[in-house]
């Protein structure tokens, strides 16, 4: 990716403040599948047309994530107080703290893919058995991958000044708050639809694609750390806010979300063939694929990865280091 001309990264850097009204539209999508939901509740449907409403709402929620997350990198606006003010709106219907994810998700990107990185679920550090290895594996990447995460935050917690720990749990007291009132105002089959069926969508959406993204991804050069998915999932990545194109975002974290597209399709003739063997059309296909190396995990094989390393020293290490600075270009 080092080939890709000056050019064409000058004009993916490029920002254009239009494509924030994602933002609007995305909570008015779901404010219009909000009324749809009380407009059914006593329709003999109800059920199906409130499952397919919480499927839509939790890829908005998914969209939105990728808006907060690139305000996170600084990619939205030069400002830190309007990059604060959208990650902290676009990141509130996840019920995650912006202060949290912003101390935990840049340095991600400066630890990607080591035995400490968070991305990196390193399952023998919790079984061995070979058959208890795979299902475990299987349900973080299915399911269960949130509740690993939020397990891994509290490294993190302890990164954070006395001030950012009181600004954390003013943003999850807000957010609770906020969900809280909604629980008081709808009616019960409504809040449903609305938030807890697509908050468990959420959660195997987020499962999915971490594993798509990350697992079995090595360490060391940022163009070979992840995986680019879904390029042809074009409603999918209106959505989503082009978060699948993950391989760029990696080498280069400044690319506003609205770019992506344009720059992976400008830059990928210039792309090496290992990084080309790591972009993928589908979505569903390549999660096949992984899931079926999962089912032939190779527990020798991995112990081969972290033979020598002292786990203890790397994780102090790793952790010692500051995360990326946002606005990085490289």
């Amino acid at each position: 990716m080092d080939t890709v001309p000056r050019e064409l990264l000058q004009a993916a850097y490029r920002r254009n403040p239009i494509h924030l009204l994602k933002i609007p539209l995305h909570f008015a999508i779901w404010a219009a599948v909000t009324w749809v939901l009380y407009a059914t509740q006593h329709h003999p449907l109800a059920i199906p047309i409130g499952v397919a409403c919480s499927w839509l709402i939790a890829n908005l929620v998914r969209g939105l994530g990728a808006v907060a997350h690139d305000a996170v990198h600084g990619s939205c606006s030069r400002s830190k107080l309007a990059s604060y003010v959208i990650a902290l709106l676009c990141w509130a219907p996840t019920g995650m703290s912006v202060t949290l994810y912003t101390n935990y998700h840049l340095h991600h990107h400066k630890i990607a893919n080591t035995y400490p990185d968070v991305d990196n679920f390193v399952v023998t550090d919790y079984t061995r058995n070979p058959v208890l290895a795979r299902l475990l594996l299987l349900a973080v990447y299915t399911f269960a991958y949130p509740l690993y995460f939020l397990g891994c935050m509290a490294r993190y917690v302890k990164r954070l000044s006395p001030l950012q720990r009181v600004k954390m749990n003013v943003e999850l007291l807000g957010f609770y708050g906020l969900m809280a009132f909604f629980f008081w105002v709808m009616p019960l089959q409504v809040f449903f639809f609305f938030y807890v069926l697509p908050f468990v969508f959420g959660a195997i959406l987020a499962s999915v694609t971490s594993m798509i993204e990350h697992y079995e991804m090595l360490p060391g050069e940022d163009a070979y750390s992840s995986r680019t998915y879904g390029t042809s999932a074009r409603v999918t990545n209106f959505l989503w806010n082009n978060v699948t194109y993950h391989n760029e975002h990696h080498k280069f974290p400044g690319i506003p979300f609205y770019n992506l597209r344009s720059f992976h399709e400008a830059a990928y003739p210039y792309y090496d063939e290992r990084v080309k063997s790591a972009c993928h059309p589908s979505i569903v296909g390549v999660a096949l694929s992984l899931y079926g190396r999962i089912l032939k995990l190779d527990i020798a094989k991995l112990d081969e990865r972290y033979r020598g390393l002292n786990k203890d020293d790397e994780r102090r290490k790793m952790m010692a280091l500051n995360g990326i600075q946002p606005g990085a270009t490289a």
